[in-house]
C-alpha cells in the first residue's frame, strides 16, 4: 500500500468518481482503499497518475522511486531486427543505383 507521512498516517487511493489518485488521511474506513501499486504492471497508467502527484495543491512532495518497472524490446534491437529482415526480403541495395534511377527529377531557376 502506498502510505507515507508520521507513521503512515496518510495513503494514496483511487478516487471512484473520476479515476484520479489523491491523498487522504488513512482510517480504519479507508485503509482497504488504499492503492497498492504494481511496478510491474504493462498499462502506465497508475505510474504516471502516481508521478502528477507531485502537484503542489496536494502532496507538496515529489514522489519518488521505481514507478514503472517492466520488461520491452529496446528500439535498437527492434530497428536491428526490421533492417535484417528488409535486407533478408528485398536484397542489401545499391545507393547509388537509387540515387542514378529512372525515378529522379532536376529543379531548374
Amino acid at each position: 500500500p502506498i502510505r507515507f507521512g508520521t507513521d503512515g498516517r496518510r495513503g494514496v487511493v483511487r478516487d471512484p468518481a473520476t479515476g484520479d489518485l489523491k491523498v487522504v488521511d488513512v482510517t480504519p474506513d479507508n485503509e482497504a482503499d488504499v492503492l497498492v501499486h504494481d511496478a510491474h504492471a504493462a498499462s502506465p497508467t497508475t505510474a504516471f497518475a502516481l508521478s502528477r502527484l507531485a502537484d503542489p495543491d496536494t502532496l507538496h512532495q515529489t514522489p519518488i522511486g521505481v514507478l514503472r518497472d517492466v520488461e520491452r524490446p529496446v528500439y535498437d534491437t527492434l530497428m536491428s531486427d526490421q533492417l535484417d529482415a528488409a535486407v533478408e526480403q528485398k536484397g542489401k541495395g545499391d545507393l547509388a543505383a537509387l540515387l542514378a534511377g529512372g525515378d529522379t527529377w532536376t529543379v531548374v531557376g
